[in-house]
């Protein structure tokens, strides 16, 4: 649980689990890019879709979306 001390409100976390083994071992996926500058963002990745966070199973290695 985590808890936010700006409006004194309890938040609840997500925790994503694999699909395949049900494990908590996961984690998300660097990109293999990065932007030198955000200006020209649009520029530097024309034609390719937009950023989607992966997800991998540390225990399976298993990956999805």
């Amino acid at each position: 649980m985590v808890r936010t001390w700006s409006d004194g409100a309890v938040g609840a976390v997500a925790v994503e689990t694999c699909p395949v083994c049900a494990s908590l071992q996961v984690r998300t996926v660097e990109p293999d890019w990065f932007v030198v500058e955000l200006d020209r963002g649009d520029e530097l990745r024309e034609g390719e879709p937009a950023f989607e966070v992966e997800f991998r199973c540390q225990d399976c290695g298993s990956r999805w979306n």
